[in-house]
């Protein structure tokens, strides 16, 4: 034992008694009793250093760590040939990831190049082994990753020439020759303004092809003025918006929007959310100050009425004297007429002039028809429907119409012009859908389509 006078070199540890005292007097002896509003302010402003300079400081402890790991994980995904995934494992998503992270490093924007030259490369070798999905895919990728334009644009050519060659566009072609020469115009991915699309995508300058998307096209805007010389404004806004969308710039186009706008009473604001399938806007007034009345949907009185049917015929007779019977914006005297008839078909004025307008039509319609101008031979047959003709003879009429359509397809299907044959075929439909031998006619303009991609 030691003496009281000599100090032990290794005193003993304090008890675990005295640790506690020490550490329960400690916020006594740091003034955290006393100041506990300031402790507690401090330590709250340590926190939220701590939260705004973590990045900083775990750059400083360990710089680029997180950057690098990424950089590693994409070489070897690049090196496995993973070069994009959703789930951003792919060597692209974890270049970008890196370059984020430390945006001026040299190494990560010389990877992403690497990844578009083999993004390309893979699209070579899809491409070789007739992998068209995975060749657009991989060349979609090069291009996002801007790769050379030029390498990129010859490998995109050669997969549309290989692509068209594998498609069979002769096949597809023929399917939309024959569903064309069926009056399945659009409306279905069988239908042939569709398969003509295909055809254009895999072989733009395919002459068939694009003469049969012109006749198509003519033949629905040619619908489009029939459903309007009927009355149905929104059959022939149908009709022109679909034209719109294979062909904006259709030779017939501009002639049929005109139309619909006279027909519609509408300026061109009205005409676009027309054609967009909204509302058919507020009509405009025409020259007349007449509405169209199946525009109209409120009932009218008497003397409304009359007054409308008065304004018709003051524009027939106008229209009349200055020699516009027929007019193919519907501002003729026929038109007129037919119109006022529609409002009121007791109406003593226009039965009278229906009546005297009616011969003249006759008479249009003999003399187009002796002149084999069968579409102005229709639109005066047309104008003998409007006037009340007798529906004895109007059905006869259309017969003949339809009979002459027909002669007309089968001598153009002789001289082998396929297209003109299947837009006489149309025309005989649309006339009469019940005359003799079209059925007939129609099977022999399939054969010629089918038979024509030998030639």
């Amino acid at each position: 034992m030691n003496s009281p006078g000599h100090l032990d070199p290794f005193p003993e540890p304090p008890s675990a008694s005295a640790i506690a005292r020490w550490v329960s007097s400690l916020p006594v002896r740091l003034g955290m009793v006393r100041h506990w509003r300031w402790w507690l302010i401090g330590s709250m402003l340590a926190i939220v250093l701590l939260a705004v300079l973590r990045a900083p400081i775990g750059a400083w402890l360990w710089p680029q760590t997180r950057a690098q790991a990424l950089r590693e994980e994409a070489e070897q995904a690049l090196a496995e040939g993973r070069l994009s995934d959703e789930d951003g494992r792919g060597a692209r998503e974890l270049f970008e990831a890196a370059l984020a992270m430390d945006p001026d490093r040299a190494e990560v924007r010389q990877g992403l190049a690497r990844v578009a030259l083999a993004a390309l490369e893979q699209a070579r070798v899809a491409l070789a082994g007739d992998r068209f999905a995975d060749a657009h895919r991989h060349l979609a990728l090069a291009r996002a990753l801007s790769v050379p334009r030029a390498e990129a644009d010859a490998l995109a050519e050669a997969l549309r020439q290989r692509e068209a060659g594998h498609a069979g566009v002769d096949g597809l072609f023929a399917h939309a020759e024959e569903a064309h020469a069926a009056g399945r115009l659009d409306g279905g991915v069988g239908s042939a303004l569709p398969l003509y699309a295909h055809v254009l995508a895999l072989e733009p300058t395919h002459p068939g092809a694009l003469r049969g998307r012109e006749d198509a096209l003519a033949e629905l805007l040619a619908q489009a003025r029939e459903a309007l010389r009927a009355g149905d404004v929104a059959e022939a806004a149908r009709l022109v918006g679909t034209v719109r969308t294979y062909d904006p710039g259709h030779v017939d186009l501009p002639d049929t929007l005109a139309r619909l706008m006279e027909e519609a009473r509408l300026d061109a604001e009205g005409l676009s959310r027309l054609l967009a399938g909204g509302a058919s806007g507020s009509p405009l007034a025409s020259p007349a100050g007449v509405s169209d009345p199946a525009a109209t949907t409120a009932p009218l009185d008497e003397a409304e009425r009359l007054r409308r049917v008065s304004a018709l015929l003051a524009a027939a007779e106008a229209a009349e004297a200055e020699g516009r019977l027929f007019d193919p914006r519907g501002d003729g005297a026929v038109d007129h007429v037919a119109a006022a008839l529609a409002l009121d078909p007791g109406s003593p004025g226009a039965i009278a002039a229906a009546e005297r307008l009616l011969p003249l039509a006759r008479e249009c319609h003999a003399r187009e028809l002796r002149a084999n101008s069968l579409r102005s031979a229709g639109a005066c047959l047309d104008a003998r429907a409007g006037l009340g003709e007798d529906a004895g003879e109007l059905a006869a009429a259309r017969r003949q119409l339809a009979e002459r359509w027909l002669a007309v397809g089968d001598e153009r299907l002789g001289a082998g012009e396929i297209g003109n044959a299947r837009t006489a075929l149309a025309a005989a439909r649309r006339v009469d859908p019940a005359v003799p031998g079209l059925d007939d006619f129609e099977r022999r303009v399939r054969a010629a389509a089918a038979a024509s991609r030998f030639d």
